[in-house]
């Protein structure tokens, strides 16, 4: 699908354009979502460029993301979404900057272009300029990351609140081993969700400094390279943010995993202490049963009950050592 968008009457007007349709006058963006090869075709015909496939988007190397042919510039970078999902995805996007207008390829629909289209019908200099267009959507991208970093700093703090048991109605509630296992299962989804905007925010920051450049030598607006450091600023915020966030499940993950051995430890305590109650009465139990013909406590009156209260008495014995000592 190809879709352009253009200023008017202070907003961003969005028209759909087929293969055979012309390129309408004062286009900055065109966005291709989905594209056929015909599509991708119909748009390099139009703007004189070439459209990198999708294997080509999807590689890691910073030559093969960031070039300059001609007077356009390719720029690719991992973007965030699915975020609220249960399994969060990067997508590759390329932007392109071109001296007509910016293009965009993807084949997935995060949420932050929405929520540029929407800001754009709100704030007309976004629409103003191409490059405005493009250091709108990588605003966009960046602040839908700093959202979902912030709710990913709280899913830890609650997690942290759950396992120390901090926080609950009577002040402090240990956490049980139920609690403790769902705890593990969050922590893993945040710190799949704060790896992969570490990525997205690695790859901005390449594409940034890139942009940057290209603005530089291509005589880009004095307003868009301000935008682009600035951008820049709140990158390395959001990484060092990441990092904190990391840094802090991993230590949670520690303490949960910590806590789960301390509570199998008091189980296996638990049978230890219980295997040496019983022992010495069980070794009583094992004595009197042996089927020899001479034993001289067989002939008591009161050998049964004698052997009854030593069996008792051997297993509170230990029983009360423990207690004393504080190991139950």
């Amino acid at each position: 699908m190809i879709s352009a968008y253009l200023p008017q009457s202070g907003q961003l007007q969005r028209i759909d354009l087929t293969i055979d349709s012309p390129l309408p006058d004062g286009v900055v963006w065109i966005d291709l979502f989905e594209p056929t090869q015909v599509e991708e075709k119909a748009v390099e015909r139009l703007l004189e460029l070439d459209m990198p496939t999708r294997e080509e988007m999807q590689e890691i190397e910073a030559s093969s993301r960031l070039y300059r042919e001609g007077d356009a510039s390719y720029m690719t970078a991992n973007v965030l979404y699915h975020a609220e999902t249960p399994l969060p995805q990067t997508t590759p996007i390329t932007f392109i900057r071109t001296p007509r207008a910016v293009v965009t390829l993807r084949y997935a629909d995060p949420l932050s272009f929405r929520q540029f289209v929407a800001r754009a019908q709100r704030q007309p200099s976004l629409s103003a300029s191409s490059d405005a267009v493009l250091c709108g959507i990588l605003d966009s991208v960046i602040d839908r990351a700093a959202d979902v970093l912030e709710n990913a700093g709280k899913d830890l703090d609650g997690v942290s609140r759950a396992i120390f048991g901090y926080g609950g109605s009577k002040g402090y509630e240990a956490a049980d081993e139920t609690d403790l296992e769902e705890a593990v299962r969050k922590l893993g989804r945040v710190e799949d969700l704060t790896s992969r905007i570490r990525d997205s925010l690695v790859s901005l920051t390449r594409l940034i400094a890139f942009l940057n450049l290209s603005m530089t030598e291509q005589r880009g607006t004095k307003e868009a390279r301000q935008w682009l450091k600035t951008l820049a600023r709140d990158v390395q915020s959001l990484s060092e943010q990441a990092a904190f966030l990391a840094h802090k499940g991993n230590f949670l993950l520690d303490a949960t995993l910590g806590l789960i051995n301390i509570q199998q430890t008091k189980i296996i305590k638990i049978f230890s202490v219980a295997a040496v109650v019983f022992l010495p009465p069980t070794l009583i139990a094992s004595i009197y049963g042996m089927n020899f013909k001479f034993q001289p406590e067989l002939d008591w009156t009161f050998g049964y009950p004698l052997a009854l209260l030593l069996m008792v008495g051997s297993a509170v014995l230990p029983y009360w050592w423990f207690k004393r000592k504080g190991w139950l």
